[in-house]
């Protein structure tokens, strides 16, 4: 079994003194860490193969005014965001926290505060990498099911009977139950309540949404 890839918290801050003290401090817990003077670096040294969370100064000044957040999100990096203000950035952090930020903290920060907020980051993370990895799972079973399968599995989450399925398919009973048994051994799914969730998770079944 491969070993899990270490954990990296990556900082971005124009103030080499405040990436510093950063950088001493978590160290001294045991977290792997890299600073970087803007966000052009860290998405130079980003590992999107490694968990992680992202230390980011709010008045870090941006490119063509193209915030970090929107870059982020045009390739694709999903990493929890913890954003470091003065209290002159405080309005600037909250945009961020709107836009998808996990945390913000002011400075002057506690010590512990902080670390805190990074290992909850880092938790975070790793439970986002876990989720993408079962969705795509998931999606690997669904693939596997044949044209016919699928339709069927369709239909069973609808929680339509096989006599139903068959009749709108125009199959016989016996043939609906083969498929069916085909899609529950093919999804790895042990009960209907499992197939259901499944289908729910890749977006086969809606969530049932009472009107407004």
């Amino acid at each position: 079994m491969n070993p899990s890839p270490p954990s990296m918290v990556y900082m971005v801050d124009a103030e080499p003194a405040l990436r510093d003290k950063l950088q001493r401090l978590l160290e001294s817990v045991g977290l792997r860490t890299l600073a970087c003077a803007d966000a052009d670096a860290f998405l130079a040294a980003y590992r999107p193969d490694w968990p992680g969370c992202l230390l980011l100064g709010a008045s870090q000044p941006e490119r063509g005014d193209l915030g970090v957040q929107q870059r982020l999100r045009e390739q694709d990096i999903d990493v929890p965001m913890i954003v470091i203000a003065g209290h002159a950035d405080v309005a600037m952090a909250v945009n961020a926290l709107r836009q998808g930020a996990l945390d913000f903290i002011e400075t002057p920060f506690n010590d512990q505060i902080l670390l805190d907020s990074v290992h909850h980051a880092l938790t975070v993370d790793v439970g986002r990498r876990r989720a993408r990895a079962q969705h795509l799972d998931l999606l690997r079973r669904f693939d596997t099911l044949t044209a016919r399968e699928q339709d069927v599995l369709r239909w069973v989450v609808e929680g339509l009977s096989n006599r139903e399925i068959a009749e709108i398919l125009n199959l016989s009973r016996k043939t609906v139950e083969i498929h069916r048994a085909q899609v529950m051994r093919k999804m790895e799914a042990d009960t209907l309540s499992q197939l259901i969730r499944m289908a729910v998770a890749i977006g086969i079944l809606k969530l049932y949404e009472p009107d407004a």
